[in-house]
């Protein structure tokens, strides 16, 4: 590692999404994602033009807005998790982090992209995989395709510096939130008639 305080981000950022598969409420977990975004905000903003940086974090941000705002009209009764449920997806995302500690410095070699940002983006590939893979209520699929699509940013833009390219993956996340709002409130909207 270049700069051994970014260990404190990952950490933040390893923590966040432990605590989405432990809560089940919209509102913490909304917060969990923004302490993601800004947790690699803090991370890429020191290999990154400060600008290039902003639009990634406003970006994540808007996207969390456009998300919430259709989650509050919807969402209200919290489901309980069942213990065994916890310590399956626990033990999971601690394997899918064992992976990635194993895979993250020859990836990073490979890439020839500094090693903080190839352990960010595959935390947050593998977070969102298995989010995808477990989950089934349609806010929370639509919030790990967005960290999905967000660790694979990481690691493309950290190639490629073009200030199009970039607009065009902020452009992207944002259409995967429209999309996901408009598919979580239409599906409320046709099941009340």
């Amino acid at each position: 590692m270049d700069h051994w305080i970014n260990i404190l981000p990952i950490l933040i950022l390893t923590a966040a999404c432990i605590f989405i598969f432990i809560t089940n409420d919209w509102r913490r977990i909304l917060i969990a994602y923004l302490v993601i975004y800004i947790s690699a905000f803090v991370i890429i903003a020191q290999y990154w033009s400060f600008t290039f940086s902003l639009v990634k974090l406003i970006t994540g941000l808007m996207s969390l807005v456009v998300i919430g705002i259709s989650i509050n009209r919807y969402y209200s009764v919290h489901e309980k998790k069942v213990k065994s449920e916890l310590v399956f997806r626990l033990i999971a995302l601690c394997l899918i982090f064992i992976l990635v500690a194993f895979m993250v410095y020859s990836i990073s070699n490979y890439l020839s992209i500094a090693l903080e940002i190839v352990l960010a983006a595959l935390l947050l590939i593998g977070f969102g995989i298995f989010q995808l893979g477990i989950t089934h209520e349609p806010y929370k699929i639509f919030l790990a395709i967005l960290v999905l699509f967000f660790g694979f940013e990481l690691i493309f833009s950290a190639n490629e510096s073009s200030l199009l390219v970039n607009g065009l993956l902020a452009v992207v996340t944002m259409l995967i939130a429209l999309m996901g709002s408009y598919m979580i409130i239409n599906e409320f909207e046709t099941g009340d008639e």
